[in-house]
């Protein structure tokens, strides 16, 4: 549970570095606004974790297990892949009804969780083959 704790408290203080962009350049509300929030979202999201985790003090939890640069992309194309699958099978209709200030919050959270999930999901695997490669 402190591994999770410690997770989604680093991912709040990487957001500032990784939300703050795409938010703004959306806020724009011009014809490509959305387009260069997403594709600025999709390079921070990817290099900001990626620089922390080449840190020697990025570990989680009481342990500081690190994570691997490997296991956070693997994690993080894994959670892009399984939220832009949801769009297709979801009804997201919702959101365009809610008001602008409305939709910069539901994206600033899926943000947040995309980037805390791809954290989480590299850990297990990282912890996975930890695992297995003692075996």
């Amino acid at each position: 549970m402190k591994v999770l704790v410690d997770i989604l408290g680093r991912t709040f203080f990487m957001s500032f570095f990784i939300i703050l962009v795409p938010l703004g350049a959306y806020t724009i509300h011009n014809g490509s606004s959305a387009m260069v929030a997403l594709v600025s979202y999709l390079v921070l999201s990817l290099l900001v974790p990626i620089a922390y985790l080449s840190s020697k003090r990025s570990g989680f939890g009481p342990e500081e297990k690190r994570v691997s640069r490997l296991a956070y992309i693997v994690g993080w194309i894994l959670v892009q892949l399984g939220t832009y699958q949801s769009f297709f099978v979801g009804d997201f209709s919702f959101l365009w009804a809610l008001p602008s200030v409305g939709r910069d919050v539901a994206f600033v959270i899926v943000m947040y969780v995309q980037v805390a999930l791809s954290l989480t999901v590299g850990y297990i695997l990282n912890s996975l083959v930890r695992r297995s490669a003692t075996k």
